[in-house]
């Protein structure tokens, strides 16, 4: 249901990359290159040049996991604002963990780093440990090994872990 020419640009741009078209990548790919206006393609790349990305880096990023591209402008924001100001977490490191711009702020990645931040301030994170990798653990391993592990020792731990779930829960 796409016109013919915009499909055609799209196949020869994901040839361009290296993507064999006989593979799930490819058709991943071009489903989300072909899903959106070129003008929405255009504002997500300026999005994350706006925050120090290459066009390098950009289809890097898109060719290994092209749903990172797939997601809203609003949520690549949100999260690259988040990782960049709040996390001051280099390009580099959010382009080493591809999933990042897919995962919610506020569901995931703020009630981790808060959790993480506490555990540090009370020195229970190693020094120099990869918090960017604690973002990509299963919610239970994160969970089992951060909350429950400490909740005893720190009062109030799980609270702050759930605390957004649990605001949204009182305005229902």
């Amino acid at each position: 249901m796409r016109k013919v020419n915009r499909l055609e640009d799209a196949v020869q741009t994901l040839k361009k990359l290296g993507l064999e078209p006989t593979s799930e990548l490819f058709m991943l790919a071009l489903s989300v290159l072909v899903s959106m206006k070129e003008s929405n393609w255009d504002r997500k790349m300026e999005v994350l040049k706006s925050f120090g990305w290459s066009e390098e880096d950009i289809w890097l990023v898109f060719k290994s996991n092209p749903l990172c591209l797939g997601c809203s402008e609003e949520k690549m924001k949100s999260a690259m604002d988040f990782y960049v100001n709040t996390m001051e977490m280099d390009v580099e490191t959010i382009i080493r963990y591809l999933r990042f711009l897919t995962y919610a702020v506020d569901k995931r990645l703020r009630p981790r780093y808060n959790v993480l931040k506490v555990l540090k301030s009370k020195n229970l994170i190693k020094e120099g440990k990869n918090y960017a990798s604690l973002f990509n653990q299963a919610e239970n391993t994160f969970y089992k090994n951060f909350v429950v592990k400490h909740s005893d020792s720190i009062p109030g731990l799980m609270e702050l872990y759930r605390g957004i779930t649990m605001a949204e829960n009182k305005d229902s």
